[in-house]
């Protein structure tokens, strides 16, 4: 299977640079994510420790035709350093992608760094630095006053084994930089599989205010405020004891100072995870299949306190480094957690062609 996914690619990249150029062009692009994720947590239960550590090369090619329009084929390529079976993963990339002034669209399996919009560490944990694309669609439409984003990503396909699951998603804010109406929507449905009868929805909303103080600052300095309810709505339709709505109070603030930035997130209310240790009929604990965010916010504590203090740094625009040290707060007792992550995107947008002198 692998080497057919690396034929396929090269077969397309054959075909295209075989193609006229004429009103299109032959594209290429180059992610590579390079990451560490170490987490201490023993004295305290919310989580348990453990450490991540790999590296993701995303080599892609494709053709650019019409204004905006191109067609991508590619391959992410995981290696997680410790594991060996299987030594390396590999995932096919194949999509379609728009950029226009205001709209911009993606359909396929297209990486997941075409997203812009704000989703917390409630809804997707830092691990997903190494979940680097999407199965599905996104679409994405940017004013100067406002903005929207969805995105619908298929990530479990039913057989006789795999429970079928989906997401949906949206970002969107209206206003002025500094105070803009800004939400962030979830879901996820989680539903059987061919021999588990089952499903149980998972919808969460955060509507909440947002102020980006940047601007009224000296150069190389930031400030940022959002404060908002996050609102779920589970239900696990097997048991037939109907939706419950565990929700809280979310407040995080920014700041940043050359290249050095912290920032807080206080979160004030209920458990947000309350099935994250049931099991089905299969025996098999919902979990990281039914929740994507942080396992912090099952707290039965009442308060979680997340403190990021980082350091990044950036190579004009094609490589990015970032140290973090993260520090977590359960209201019983405190974790630490260590975060090294090396972004580089490269692309012939960034390195064109040097153009042939004909003598």
């Amino acid at each position: 299977m692998h080497k057919g996914i690396f034929a396929a690619v090269v077969l397309l990249a054959l075909g295209l640079y075989s193609q006229p150029l004429t009103a299109q062009r032959l594209l290429w692009d180059v992610d590579f994510k390079f990451g560490f994720d170490n987490r201490e947590n023993a004295s305290i239960d919310t989580e348990p420790s453990g450490t991540t550590f790999g590296a993701v090369l995303s080599p892609k090619v494709g053709l650019g035709f019409g204004d905006g329009h191109a067609l991508y084929a590619g391959v992410d390529a995981s290696k997680y350093f410790g594991r060996t079976a299987p030594e390396l993963d590999l995932e096919a990339l194949l999509y379609y992608q728009y950029d226009g002034r205001y709209f911009k669209a993606n359909a396929g399996a297209f990486p997941r760094s075409r997203l812009s919009g704000h989703y917390p560490a409630a809804f997707f944990d830092d691990r997903y630095f190494f979940d680097t694309n999407i199965g599905g669609v996104m679409v994405n439409y940017t004013r100067r006053w406002w903005s929207v984003e969805a995105v619908a990503d298929w990530v479990g396909c039913l057989d006789e084994t795999t429970r079928e699951r989906f997401e949906v998603y949206f970002y969107g804010h209206a206003g002025a930089p500094w105070l803009s109406a800004a939400y962030t929507f979830k879901m996820l449905h989680y539903a059987g599989s061919s021999t588990v009868r089952g499903v149980v929805d998972n919808v969460w909303v955060y509507p909440h205010l947002a102020s980006d103080l940047s601007e009224f600052l000296p150069d190389r300095l930031s400030l940022g405020v959002r404060a908002g309810w996050i609102l779920t709505f589970q239900n696990d339709r097997i048991r037939g004891a109907g939706y419950i709505s565990p929700g809280g109070f979310q407040a995080e603030v920014s700041f940043g100072a050359y290249g050095f930035r912290v920032y807080n997130t206080v979160y004030a209310g209920d458990n947000l995870l309350p099935y994250y240790y049931r099991t089905g009929r299969d025996g098999v604990m919902y979990g990281a299949d039914l929740y994507t965010g942080s396992l912090f916010y099952s707290t039965d504590s009442g308060v979680y306190d997340r403190l990021e203090i980082s350091y990044q740094y950036s190579f004009r625009d094609f490589l990015n480094l970032r140290v973090a040290s993260v520090h977590h707060y359960d209201g019983y007792g405190w974790g630490w957690q260590q975060l090294i992550q090396l972004t580089v995107d490269l692309n012939n947008f960034q390195f064109p062609s040097r153009p042939r002198h004909h003598r």
